[in-house]
């Protein structure tokens, strides 16, 4: 009769063990519905990523392409004759030089639409990030080489251009040497080459040389800086990123990321509203020469076909506004998730 008790009782213990273990493993309702609470920010912020990458890629490519266009009739203006001049074939290759940079912008809006979806399926970013630096300074380069052949002086600010464009190359590929020293020059290399941007950036607006060079009329129009925003403050902000980004890279502490978070969001607050102000005055001043057009230059006495390829310049730089405002909600998501985070050792 002992025995048949004993393994009664064995038989209980072992249910009520299986039961806890069932009701562990089994989540609560208040956990299941915690779970995709806590997951509903980080999924709003990177659905805003994506969006606001594909608006800025398009807003890059396709004023870029109107771009392009209005270059390459510049470059068939030329004529034969007029071609044994060597002024006119100066001005030519600064020309080609603003156009292939036109292109390369155009190919660093893929790269950022690429980093968008990347950074949605929560893939490698570090790739795409590298290639466009690379496109990045490429494109300075020729900004810095067109506008050294167009002006009729070369001064501080091509210099600064030129060698800015190098030295970000240099930093960039610096960064790709698994070696903690390489990297500290890298950093301190990109945060000079931000620094001489800026300084460049202050002097002129290397796109305007191009036009002003080719047709009376462009001087008054607000030109943007190299990066599609107002050139006043993005020298500012390249400054800042560079600082930033060389803390992000040097620094393994999750606190000083959650602060580098905090800085990356408040330069896309500013380069927002940077993106939106100028390419709201931009669009306006093509609109304004469009209306002039059949009386005054710029844009009088040439083919009806170039109006319609300002005109879209003009209307393309919608994307540049909306994709300002969509990089304004999503920097203020950032600045709100890097208080949270910052704020955690606080928090009772």
């Amino acid at each position: 009769m002992g025995k048949p008790k004993t393994n009664l009782a064995t038989e209980r213990d072992q249910a009520e063990k299986l039961k806890n273990i069932a009701s562990a493993s089994t989540p609560s309702p208040a956990s299941a519905v915690a779970q995709p609470l806590s997951s509903k920010p980080d999924l709003m912020f990177r659905r805003f990523a994506i969006w606001t990458s594909a608006i800025i890629g398009l807003g890059y490519i396709l004023p870029n392409a109107a771009i392009v266009t209005v270059l390459a009739y510049v470059l068939s203006t030329f004529s034969q004759g007029r071609i044994e001049s060597q002024e006119i074939v100066i001005q030519m290759s600064g020309t080609i030089l603003f156009l292939i940079a036109s292109l390369l912008l155009m190919v660093l809006g893929v790269l950022i639409i690429h980093w968008g979806i990347r950074y949605y399926t929560n893939a490698s970013c570090r790739e795409v990030v590298f290639a466009g630096v690379l496109f990045a300074s490429f494109y300075l380069f020729c900004l810095g080489i067109g506008s050294a052949l167009l002006v009729p002086q070369i001064g501080p600010a091509e210099l600064l251009l030129i060698l800015s464009s190098v030295l970000i190359m240099v930093s960039g590929a610096l960064y790709t040497i698994p070696s903690f020293s390489y990297r500290v020059v890298g950093a301190l290399l990109g945060i000079v080459s931000g620094v001489s941007l800026a300084i460049a950036m202050l002097y002129f607006q290397p796109l305007k040389l191009a036009f002003v060079n080719w047709n009376e009329g462009w001087e008054n129009i607000p030109f943007l800086g190299p990066f599609m925003s107002l050139a006043l403050s993005e020298g500012m902000m390249v400054i800042l990123g560079s600082i930033t980004a060389s803390i992000h890279l040097l620094s393994p502490g999750p606190k000083t990321k959650s602060g580098t978070y905090a800085l990356f969001s408040t330069i896309g607050l500013v380069y927002g509203i940077s993106l939106f102000t100028g390419a709201f005055l931009l669009s306006f001043s093509l609109l304004n020469i469009i209306w002039k057009a059949p009386w005054l230059p710029p844009l009088f006495g040439f083919p009806s076909w170039i109006f319609s390829v300002v005109i879209f310049w003009s209307a393309s730089l919608i994307l540049l506004e909306i994709g300002g405002l969509v990089l304004i909600v999503l920097s203020c998501l950032g600045l709100i998730s890097a208080a949270r985070e910052l704020s955690k050792p606080y928090q009772t």
